[in-house]
C-alpha cells in the first residue's frame, strides 16, 4: 500500500483541523531474488476541517510500481486524503527529511496523528497544500481517519493531564525545562 503499515490502520480522531505525518515506504523485489525498501521522509498534511461522523482516507497519488520511478517519487511524494465519498479533501506533495525540536512551534499542544514517529513540525520545507472539493475518485487505500462524536469535551487542563500521564520520564523533563522558561 506505500503508506506505513500500522498493526491498526483505522483512527479515530475528533472533528476539526488535523496534522498527520506519514510516510512512503514499499518493497521491491527484484528477478535476481534480492530486494530493496524504498522509503521517504515524513510528509506533513494539514487537514481541512474534519466533519463529525465521517470516514476520510489517505492515500499515495500515482504511487509508481517500478523500483526507478519509486525511488524519486519517495523524494517527492503526494499524499491525498479523501472523504467518504472519494473527494479530494488535501493533498500534500513533498517529504521533509530534516529533524526539528519537538518543542517548535505549538506541536506540543496541537492535534497531530503521527503514523510514524515522534511527532516532528515537518512542514517548513514542503509546498504549500492543495484543498479541494473536486470529485476525484482513488482505490481504496489501508489508512483511514474516522471522526466520532465526543460525548464530553475535554477542557485544557484534562487534555493537559492526560498528556502528562502519557508522558514519558525525558518528555515530562523537557517540558518541565520549557514551562521554567516561560513568562506570564
Amino acid at each position: 500500500n506505500g503508506l506505513i503499515p500500522s498493526k491498526k490502520n483505522n483512527y479515530q480522531v475528533d472533528p476539526g483541523n488535523l496534522t498527520v505525518n506519514v510516510r512512503y515506504r514499499e518493497y521491491f523485489e527484484h528477478l535476481n531474488g534480492e530486494h530493496d525498501i524504498v522509503k521517504s521522509g515524513v510528509v506533513t498534511i494539514q487537514t481541512a476541517d474534519l466533519k463529525d461522523n465521517q470516514t476520510y482516507n489517505l492515500a499515495l497519488v500515482n504511487a509508481p510500481k517500478d523500483f526507478n520511478e519509486a525511488k524519486k517519487f519517495a523524494e517527492q511524494p503526494t499524499v491525498a486524503l479523501y472523504d467518504q465519498s472519494k473527494k479530494l479533501v488535501v493533498q500534500q506533495t513533498g517529504a521533509n527529511n530534516e529533524a526539528q525540536p519537538w518543542f517548535s512551534g505549538n506541536s506540543l499542544l496541537g492535534r497531530t496523528l503521527d503514523l510514524t514517529q515522534k511527532n516532528k513540525n515537518n512542514v517548513v520545507n514542503q509546498p504549500a497544500p492543495v484543498y479541494a472539493a473536486s470529485t476525484t475518485n482513488v482505490a481504496p487505500v489501508a489508512v483511514t481517519a474516522t471522526t466520532a462524536v465526543s460525548g464530553n469535551i475535554k477542557t485544557t487542563d484534562q487534555q493537559l493531564v492526560e498528556l502528562w500521564q502519557k508522558a514519558s520520564k525525558a518528555e515530562r523533563q523537557k517540558f518541565m525545562a520549557w514551562l521554567a522558561g516561560q513568562t506570564n
